[in-house]
């Protein structure tokens, strides 16, 4: 059994993980970009201290589901504009939005399929 002064120790980590975790959400929630989101989402890493703590990963996955609930939020917007862009301005807008997608990397990058279906479905609308 540990030390009751490291326990003590351990949880004032783990509040303070929450903490800085809870300032990320805050963070994320203002980000405009997908580059800004992408780095935000992989700032934060569970300290070596508290690896099994249970909080810990809990704070790690809400900052993780924010990022990629904003990042869901920002492509919609991308091909809201997309959609209600003039066709001379359509491809650029496309180009740019693709760009932009290569921003997601990290715990984000699973999003670019789904970004990539959407924008397919963007299209077909479209035609």
């Amino acid at each position: 059994m540990r030390d009751p002064i490291n326990r003590n120790m351990a949880r004032m980590q783990e509040r303070r993980f929450a903490a800085r975790c809870q300032a990320q959400i805050f963070s994320i929630e203002r980000a405009d970009t997908l580059r800004e989101l992408s780095r935000l989402s992989g700032a934060i890493s569970i300290p070596y201290a508290i690896p099994d703590d249970v909080l810990a990963r809990d704070a790690l996955r809400d900052v993780r589901t924010h990022a990629e609930d904003r990042a869901r939020d920002l492509i919609r917007m991308q091909l809201k504009d997309y959609l209600r862009a003039e066709d001379a301005l359509r491809a650029k807008i496309k180009r740019r939005i693709q760009e932009s997608w290569m921003d997601l990397t990290g715990p984000l990058g699973p999003l670019r399929s789904w970004a990539q279906n959407k924008l397919l479905l963007a299209d077909q609308q479209i035609r």
